[in-house]
């Protein structure tokens, strides 16, 4: 699992391309509570993109 602060960033270290038509949570959510609740999983990456966080499909 890894943390993006960015899109750019992201697409830099990954080489994969961003996508908002993903499950995301506002920033006042909880990453860690989405993932112990199971409902995100742990190893995907997580994007910052303005007030929202994006999981990432897993290709």
């Amino acid at each position: 699992m890894a943390y993006y602060s960015s899109p750019k960033k992201y697409e830099d270290a990954t080489g994969k391309r961003f996508t908002t038509k993903c499950s995301c949570i506002h920033v006042s959510g909880s990453v860690r509570g989405m993932v112990k609740l199971g409902f995100w999983d742990k190893s995907s990456d997580k994007v910052r993109h303005g007030n929202w966080i994006y999981q990432q499909p897993k290709k």
